[in-house]
């Protein structure tokens, strides 16, 4: 258990780095949009919001004034008090009152990723030319396609706007209730799941529930299902199965997800080790890494094969995969090249600067508190010896779950880092933000569930929280109120 003292150290250096991220967005004119495009949404609100914003935020930093916030949250009936069948229907209200900003926030533009291809391929006039598949997000376009159809025989839709306009919230919502019932079951006391439901319902990454129209809105869904999933099967709740086909589900809807695969695979090792009851002879062994290969596989075939069987009815086969739907985008190069630029979807070169700077925004934009939150909270716990296999006064079986469930969500944080580092942006970093975006949840989740075991006592860690949700929170309101302001194209 780390002491009082390096506790008290942990919480002044958040402190610190929030006031200095406050001061950065309000320092953010100096810069120029493509060096600071992370920050640059706070720019579209008036000086005077800017301040008053930050003010805000200043007063969830200060311990006096946070102390104060917190007493009066702690007297807020919690949801840990009612039995699980009407926590489950308050999630269910929660989630759909949250159609209500989605809808009322919604973007306007589309200048972002393939936005604009999108709202007017699904809807082109020449049916022959019309976009209803496509192998770079399979089950995501189908559906919208499939949707506008409808709308456009049923109410005239002109262009495909409607259809992310409800799709989009939609999936906004499913989040919503998902990341309701992971805290749920995840947070040990009503300040972590509120941690957990904070920082994750503050991500910049929030904009993709807002009418986004784009091919990441059901897959941002889908990736906060599959952590829940497997956390809910690492705990010993659930089948290995279900995290199985919802990751397999999410890669149909955007095969960029494949990256969570290793940590898939990770989930069924653990689920197979504990399974294990005959060392010996191995006989048991052998029928539990059976079972774990088959609960894996079978939902993965499934999804693969219904996908296929849907692309070769839809005349966009396996062959366009190699060909003309490849992935890589204008050039068909998927990773940022080494050594020099070759092509105008090129942008820079692995070790370059403008490709660090380009992936340091992207963090500020989609989770503002999260890599600085995770080194400082990472040094603290090196520096205090608290390795993962730790786990304080817990029991044995529920310290071996916790490292499990750690390990796979610093897995699925490295495996999405090392894609958005990897993978090059077409449009560049700021256009394709999105392709990135989904990268902040699982590093967001890390953050908030290592942070309790820096910060075991519960006053500090809700200072912590507090301080890191405000100012989270006025960075993506100013990015999604940046997004309901008219743009045209150049």
């Amino acid at each position: 258990m780390p002491s009082r003292a390096s506790s008290t150290r942990l919480l002044t250096a958040l402190r610190i780095y929030c006031l200095l991220l406050l001061a950065l967005y309000l320092a953010t004119p100096l810069f120029t949009e493509a060096a600071a495009w992370g920050l640059w949404p706070f720019t579209y609100l008036a000086r005077g919001w800017q301040v008053l914003l930050a003010a805000l935020a200043v007063l969830a930093i200060l311990p006096n004034t946070a102390a104060a916030l917190l007493r009066i949250a702690a007297r807020l009936p919690h949801p840990s008090r009612f039995t699980f069948h009407r926590r489950n229907l308050l999630f269910a209200i929660i989630a759909l009152l949250s159609l209500i900003p989605f809808l009322l926030f919604r973007i306007v533009h589309t200048r972002w990723g393939d936005a604009y291809i999108l709202v007017n391929a699904i809807a082109y006039p020449d049916p022959a030319l019309r976009l209803t598949t496509t192998w770079q997000a399979p089950l995501d376009v189908w559906l919208h396609a499939r949707l506008w159809a409808l709308g456009s025989s049923w109410f005239g839709w002109t262009d495909a706007w409607p259809t992310y306009w409800i799709l989009s919230p939609l999936a906004g919502a499913l989040y919503v209730y998902t990341l309701l019932r992971l805290a749920d079951s995840v947070g040990r006391g009503r300040v972590e799941k509120g941690l957990i439901v904070g920082l994750l319902s503050t991500l910049g990454t929030m904009q993709l529930f807002f009418g986004y129209a784009e091919n990441y809105s059901l897959a941002a869904t889908g990736v906060l299902l599959f952590l829940w999933l497997t956390l809910e099967m690492l705990a010993g709740r659930r089948p290995l199965w279900p995290t199985s086909l919802a990751l397999a589900v999410t890669i149909g809807l955007h095969p960029s997800t494949v990256v969570l695969a290793p940590a898939l695979l990770y989930g069924a090792w653990v689920w197979g080790k504990k399974r294990m009851v005959d060392k010996d002879t191995g006989r048991q062994g052998r029928n539990v890494w059976w079972a774990a290969a088959w609960q894996v596989a079978w939902p993965m075939a499934a999804v693969a094969g219904g996908v296929v069987l849907l692309m070769t009815l839809s005349g966009n086969g396996l062959a366009a995969l190699t060909s003309t739907d490849r992935p890589g985008g204008g050039d068909g190069r998927m990773l940022v090249p080494l050594f020099e630029t070759t092509t105008r979807w090129e942008h820079y070169t692995m070790l370059s600067w403008a490709h660090l700077r380009d992936w340091l925004n992207m963090q500020m934009l989609t989770a503002p508190v999260t890599l600085g939150g995770l080194a400082i909270v990472g040094v603290a716990l090196v520096v205090n010896r608290l390795g993962i296999s730790q786990a304080g006064t817990a029991k044995h079986a529920e310290a071996s779950s916790d490292k499990d469930a750690l390990l796979f969500l610093a897995l699925c944080t490295g495996l999405y880092w090392l894609f958005t580092w990897v993978w090059n942006p077409d449009y560049g970093g700021q256009r394709d933000w999105d392709l990135f975006s989904l990268a902040a949840i699982p590093s967001t989740l890390l953050l908030a569930r290592l942070l309790p075991r820096a910060l075991p006592d519960r006053g500090q860690l809700a200072q912590a929280g507090l301080m890191l949700i405000a100012v989270s929170a006025i960075h993506t309101a100013a990015w999604i109120y940046q997004n309901t302001l008219p743009w045209e194209w150049p």
